[in-house]
């Protein structure tokens, strides 16, 4: 789910959709390198940003976000990852499951969450239904002092929803999508379609996250499977 290119009105009353040039910005890392996101220009930069560290949603999302991180790097493709919490959390629940294949930066105090006008939900239960709420219960035990460190009582931390932004080489907003649950995030699909077909992933294998590796894996297999079938002989001879 999400909205694929809904128009909010940030405080300085510009509209962020597809098309727009995407607002500068600059933080810092867990060691305090800073980082401007104009300082990527003429690479393609996947935006995103997650809620805070010690969150069970982004703790769940993880393992996802390390597989995609690291398609993206092969294609050339920046990630930047922006956690709502300070750096002591980010480096110690994020950063070792990312590695070195995105960019994490400290947006504690929620200044380009603000700019970016993301969504926020009614209630700190993100919208997650009973069936996810079960889903990530073992992160919610394994990180409940963490939770309780990192967001305390913040409701604004607390209600914050996730979204991702694909942006081009010279600064423009190529995809966007807005969370309505604390689970959204862009498909790969999304993100491929807006990557230039020559630099698009061709290793066809049936775990690719690309779909269209995944296709090509299925036809390439019903080939074989069928040429071994002429090649035998439809009686089940050797085909001499």
């Amino acid at each position: 789910m999400g909205v694929r290119n809904s128009k909010r009105k940030s405080k300085n009353n510009a509209e962020l959709k597809i098309g727009d040039k995407v607002p500068d910005f600059e933080l810092c890392d867990i060691d305090g390198k800073k980082f401007k996101l104009s300082s990527f220009r003429g690479r393609q930069v996947f935006l995103s940003f997650f809620r805070y560290a010690a969150c069970p949603v982004c703790q769940y999302s993880l393992d996802r976000m390390k597989q995609q991180s690291e398609m993206l790097t092969r294609l050339g493709i920046v990630t930047i990852t922006i956690v709502n919490s300070n750096p002591e959390y980010i480096g110690r629940l994020i950063s070792p499951k990312l590695d070195n294949y995105s960019i994490i930066l400290s947006d504690k105090k929620g200044s380009v969450y603000s700019t970016f006008d993301l969504g926020k939900t009614s209630s700190p239960t993100l919208g997650l239904g009973l069936k996810n709420m079960k889903t990530l219960k073992p992160f919610m035990k394994a990180t409940a002092m963490d939770m309780m460190m990192d967001a305390g009582f913040n409701t604004a931390i607390l209600k914050q929803l996730p979204a991702d932004f694909m942006i081009s080489e010279d600064g423009v907003i190529m995809d966007l999508l807005r969370a309505e649950t604390g689970l959204d995030h862009m498909s790969f699909a999304r993100i491929e379609a807006c990557v230039p077909d020559n630099k698009r992933c061709r290793c066809y294998t049936k775990d690719c996250l690309s779909p269209r590796c995944r296709k090509e894996y299925d036809e390439i297999r019903k080939d074989a499977t069928a040429l071994l079938y002429v090649g035998s002989g439809s009686d089940g001879s050797d085909g001499s």
